[in-house]
């Protein structure tokens, strides 16, 4: 496969959208790309494409994984259109594909088919394990679970795993666990043209949300700092002329690696209780209701320091240690499976899920050979 053609590839597949839970037409073109690059390519009960290819020589096994779905485009303008276009508009160098998913994370899953493509030609020691897998933006990471549990099935044990979510040409390591909430203040209806009659749960929660800032935000060296978001909220009955009596929001929490759950959990639940004791009539509920633990990979483990050697030599230029700011399937595979996992990917996860996604090209191709060289490297730390 040409530069030329892993171009025209990733255009094609920002050109068949796959929403999450829409992601098989995508699927069918990726099977198409692979048959004759790997010994086996599937689709698996789940959805997801799964291939294997042996190098040739024994050595340790490499999985690449990428997710084929994507969030809503939005408001974003034309955005299955895959064009190239001069970056400078983004402020980048180069050209760039636009599209949504062209970054997060199409471009990396059409470097993972020519790497396959460049490894096939090649050879390498070991074995190859592809997985493309789907629904991976819901954050519970249906896809890849099935898709690891499916190959450990057939005999087939990772020794380390390449996530390719964007890392803008650097080595990641991990990222905060993710918590979501779900808060619910509950007062009392009344006509809302004699609201002294009623509590007004809406108020209630408005108190919730300004104690938010209260919150301890513990930092760590590589992860960062804790966060807090409010991303949605509802209040019912929701009528004209009735004040509420509930009103709930949904909260975005990230903690860091090394902490548990239960410390951000504790922290919510203690400001509630306060303001059960300092506002008379305040009734409040908490329950977690999602939980994307993190991940952190040691930065000396000899697979990071190969991936971020290789990283620096195909690119020319150093490459950092960091994280991903949002989650990725990676802690599943990390945390659920035991399995070494590392980031590398092309694209700036800051531009993901916004009207201006997009990809510079020179990652895309510097991420083809990063991958494969990776690959034929392997053997030296396994």
């Amino acid at each position: 496969m040409t530069d030329e053609e892993l171009i025209a590839l990733t255009q094609a597949m920002v050109r068949t959208p796959s929403p999450t839970y829409e992601e098989g037409p995508l699927a069918e073109l990726l099977v198409r790309e692979l048959k004759s690059r790997l010994d086996e390519v599937w689709v698996d009960d789940a959805g997801n494409v799964l291939g294997i290819l042996d190098g040739g020589r024994p050595g340790p096994t490499i999985l690449f994984n990428g997710h084929m779905d994507h969030v809503d485009p939005g408001d974003m303008p034309d955005p299955y259109s895959g064009v190239l276009m001069d970056g400078a508009r983004f402020g980048v160098d180069g050209q760039v594909i636009y599209g949504r998913a062209a970054m997060d994370m199409k471009g990396a899953l059409a470097a993972m088919v020519a790497a396959v493509d460049d490894l096939r030609r090649t050879g390498f020691a070991g074995r190859l394990l592809f997985t493309a897998v789907v629904q991976e933006e819901p954050a519970v990471g249906f896809g890849a679970r099935a898709a690891v549990r499916n190959l450990v099935a057939r005999g087939e044990r990772p020794t380390v795993a390449i996530i390719g979510e964007a890392t803008n040409g650097n080595v990641y390591l991990g990222h905060r666990g993710r918590l979501e909430f779900e808060v619910t203040t509950f007062g009392r209806t009344a006509h809302a043209s004699n609201p002294d009659r009623g509590i007004n749960a809406v108020y209630l929660m408005a108190e919730f949300i300004r104690a938010l800032p209260t919150l301890p935000l513990p930092e760590h060296s590589l992860a960062g700092r804790c966060s807090y978001a409010v991303t949605r909220i509802t209040c019912s009955p929701g009528r004209l002329s009735v004040v509420p009596d509930r009103c709930d929001i949904t909260l975005d929490v990230r903690y860091l690696p090394g902490e548990t759950p239960d410390r951000p959990e504790n922290d919510l639940r203690a400001i509630l209780l306060r303001l059960e004791d300092e506002l008379p009539g305040f009734r409040a509920g908490l329950r977690r209701t999602k939980d994307m633990p993190p991940f952190l990979t040691p930065p000396e483990h000899p697979a990071a320091q190969l991936l971020k050697a290789v990283a620096e030599e195909v690119a020319g230029r150093p490459v950092r240690f960091g994280t991903w700011r949002f989650g990725t399937d990676g802690t599943f595979i990390a945390n659920e499976f035991g399995i070494t996992t590392l980031g590398y990917g092309p694209g700036d996860e800051w531009f993901a899920h916004t009207p201006e996604e997009h990809l510079p090209v020179a990652q895309l191709l510097t991420a083809r050979r990063v991958y494969a060289e990776f690959v034929r490297r392997a053997h030296q730390v396994a």
